[in-house]
């Protein structure tokens, strides 16, 4: 059977505040229809998170991707000298 493209895929995401090291090197997926739950801590970056998916934070470093399309930036191939 052909396994269908993630709906979220987060690779080596990384946000801060300042100093705060909020989320670093986050990696997942979620497939269409499964249910995902962020378990943690009171300032364990849960929140950051689910805002930075929501596109209203944004990542220092790192993809997310929600059903195919980057959130928050475009991919460009650089011209190679």
């Amino acid at each position: 059977m052909k396994r269908m493209q993630p709906m979220i895929v987060a690779e080596k995401i990384s946000k801060s505040f300042g100093e705060v090291e909020v989320l670093r090197d986050i990696n997942f997926e979620v497939q269409r229809g499964e249910v995902a739950v962020f378990i943690g801590p009171s300032g364990a970056g849960k929140s950051t998170l689910l805002r930075c998916i929501n596109n209203l934070e944004s990542i220092a470093a790192g993809r997310l991707l929600v059903d195919g399309e980057l959130v928050g930036f475009r991919e460009q191939k650089r011209a190679v000298d």
